[in-house]
């Protein structure tokens, strides 16, 4: 009994102390991002190759907290070759395309500095899909999970990397740049 009661304690006053030391940002922010992605994992021996990724967001800044949650919606693609399937000199490759609307939560390292690292994650449904030439056909509708991970410069340019996971064969890596509007430090 007498550790919950430190560790309540403890709580409150890294809540109070934090609180004290984030400096108050705009309520609001956006961004659209693009980058590229990488496979992960195997699918039927395709060869890993680079993809695209775009997303858009928008987040909601808590006062005096260095967190903020919002909403995203991102197409990301695992790509991979099967010309060593065909060898007839055609480049043959698949296209295996995510789009999620996913709920997003993140902790800023050092919220309204002009270097803010932050690490997060996304949660909520993908839907999955081949574009292009369709050799393993794999679509259907999954939960989506994003960890993240990335770095604001002068409140307004993010590089971030996430893991992108719904289906096999259409998870992947993506590293992007995004622009934001809102989010700076209030005057």
């Amino acid at each position: 009994m007498k550790s919950i009661k430190l560790f309540l304690l403890f709580v409150c006053l890294f809540t109070v102390q934090v609180k004290a030391q984030t400096p108050v940002v705009q309520m609001m922010e956006g961004e659209i991002r693009a980058g590229l992605t990488t496979p992960i994992g195997g699918f039927h021996t395709g060869k890993a190759e680079v993809g695209g990724d775009i997303g858009l967001e928008g987040r909601y800044n808590f006062e005096g907290t260095p967190w903020d949650c919002g909403l995203m919606l991102e197409v990301s693609s695992a790509r991979r070759g099967f010309n060593h399937l065909f060898n007839n000199g055609n480049d043959h490759w698949q296209s295996n395309r995510t789009v999620a609307l996913a709920a997003i939560s993140e902790y800023n390292l050092r919220q309204g500095t002009k270097i803010n690292p932050f690490v997060g994650a996304a949660l909520g449904v993908a839907s999955n899909d081949v574009v292009g030439d369709e050799y393993f056909p794999s679509e259907g509708t999954t939960i989506f999970f994003a960890p993240r991970i990335g770095v604001e410069f002068l409140h307004h340019i993010r590089l971030m990397a996430q893991l992108n996971i719904s289906r096999a064969g259409h998870n992947n890596f993506s590293f992007t740049i995004g622009f934001v509007l809102g989010g700076r430090p209030k005057k």
